[in-house]
């Protein structure tokens, strides 16, 4: 009977253990403090690069959305990154807020989304795509057209 016990238990740490190591070996890095990135295709400060060579279609794209814009004026500095959902476990991608104004007009205000490819496969465009965010505006109120 105590030969049983013995084995039952030297059993029981043998597959603690052996679970420990697959999981140890799996996530090496469960238990660090290191913050790694994810699956971003570069740094925000080349993502931006990349946006600003778009800065054209950006302004293409909002002149679009009223025959009354003639000129378009981009503030840089207040690009915003966030990730989109669409349902499942891994998300629906990275995207840059871009933000601005038009016509020189004081609190004017409009801002773009431009989606992010996952920079897979060596792609040298990190842009997917370019889509409303907000309408045009000035002092709050929706932009007569």
């Amino acid at each position: 009977m105590r030969k049983k016990k013995k084995y039952l238990i030297l059993g029981i740490l043998v597959m603690i253990l052996s679970g420990g190591t697959i999981i140890g070996l799996q996530h090496p890095n469960l238990f660090s403090k290191k913050i790694y990135p994810t699956k971003h295709v570069s740094s925000k400060g080349q993502q931006l690069e990349e946006v600003k060579k778009h800065g054209k279609e950006i302004e293409d794209f909002v002149k679009s959305q009223s025959p009354k814009v003639e000129s378009v004026q981009i503030a840089w500095d207040e690009t915003q990154w966030d990730e989109i959902g669409n349902g499942t476990p891994q998300g629906g991608g990275e995207i840059v807020m871009v933000f601005g104004g038009f016509n020189h007009i004081q609190n004017s205000s409009w801002s773009v989304l431009v989606y992010l490819k996952d920079g897979k496969n060596g792609e040298k465009d990190v842009i997917e795509g370019i889509g409303s965010g907000s309408p045009l505006r000035v002092e709050g109120k929706l932009f007569d057209e």
